[in-house]
């Protein structure tokens, strides 16, 4: 069920399909665009980093899906439902982004245009992000850095898809502590490294035209100082040696079975209640903020998703039977459904 990779080994066979489906705790699949065997224009290749406190929730995209490829910045204060955005787009990409193959490796991701300069720069042990642009309410400038610690542990998988040379290689880095600040205007709001954590989702991948998911994810501080992550998420590929789910803890991955949730269907701000197969996850997320989006253009491409932050309480166990009990922890799950 949980079937580990710990060697490196490259992610694509000779007929671009996954060559050995699995999950791994650092970096050992080989990404090459050019062992892509599908129709180029169903390549997509992202860098997604969040980045939330107590109050406010900053997301910050390089994305390049082929037929499209964007850069955005956004903030959102969890408290209010104010929101800051600014967005650089372009039509049929198709790799000019020129996407990093490999995130381990030190790399600049930057988007500079008119009154538009976004800029990731990846180094080692840090990741600081930076922008300069304009949004509704005025100038709007940020500054992040993002701690890795050292030999940190995360996620890596490799998913297929039942259709031919359709896959999905991602990374899930956790317990980034962050500091630095967003300002708009006169308003000034400042990242304290005790308080804010990041998560990078690192996205290489061909999908299915239609996909629908759950993904969950948070970082904290427990009590003593220890820092805890999770992450969670299923509903996309085929996972039957594998699930996505793990809990981390101190820079050490512990893998989890698979998750089963219940919640209202009709109402997203209504407790959701999740359980692990193994009983090593049992929280229960009470919302506090629906960060709904929806860009469905024609109802023929696009995404609408219910991402939902709210408190989390309950216990994680460890593979070694540490039982850790979670309270008020400020994490979020997401329902999303892609057409693209």
């Amino acid at each position: 069920m949980q079937h580990e990779i710990t060697r490196k080994i490259p992610l694509l066979d000779c007929g671009g399909n996954v060559a050995e489906p699995g999950y791994c705790k650092t970096s050992n699949y080989i990404y090459s665009r050019a062992a892509v065997k599908a129709n180029p224009a169903r390549i997509k290749e992202w860098d997604f980093y969040q980045i939330s406190d107590a109050r406010y929730t900053i997301q910050m995209t390089f994305a390049d899906i082929s037929l499209g490829g964007g850069v955005t910045f956004a903030l959102f204060d969890r408290q209010t439902g104010e929101r800051f955005d600014a967005a650089h787009i372009d039509l049929l990409t198709m790799g000019r982004y020129k996407m990093p193959q490999q995130d381990e490796e030190n790399h600049r991701l930057e988007m500079k245009k008119s009154g538009f300069h976004m800029v990731i720069d990846a180094l080692s042990g840090k990741r600081r992000l930076t922008f300069e642009g304009k949004c509704s309410k005025g100038k709007l400038t940020a500054d992040i850095e993002l701690t890795v610690p050292k030999n940190l542990e995360y996620l890596v998988m490799a998913v297929p898809f039942k259709e031919d040379k359709h896959f999905y290689l991602n990374k899930k880095m956790n317990c980034m502590n962050a500091k630095g600040y967003v300002k708009c205007g006169n308003r000034l709001m400042a990242l304290d490294e005790d308080t804010a954590f990041g998560v990078l989702d690192w996205g290489r991948g061909v999908w299915p035209y239609k996909g629908s998911w759950y993904w969950g994810n948070g970082s904290t501080f427990l009590d003593g100082g220890k820092i805890f992550g999770f992450e969670i998420g299923w509903g996309f590929g085929i996972m039957d040696c594998f699930t996505e789910n793990m809990l981390f803890y101190e820079g050490k991955a512990h893998k989890i079975g698979k998750i089963t949730l219940e919640k209202d269907k009709t109402d997203y701000m209504k407790p959701w209640v999740f359980s692990s197969s193994d009983g090593r996850f049992e929280m229960t997320m009470t919302p506090e903020y629906d960060n709904f989006t929806s860009s469905r253009v024609l109802g023929v491409i696009g995404n609408v998703c219910h991402q939902v932050f709210g408190r989390w309480n309950g216990y994680a166990v460890l593979d070694n039977g540490t039982r850790l009990e979670i309270k008020n922890m400020i994490a979020f799950c997401e329902h999303s459904d892609n057409r693209w």
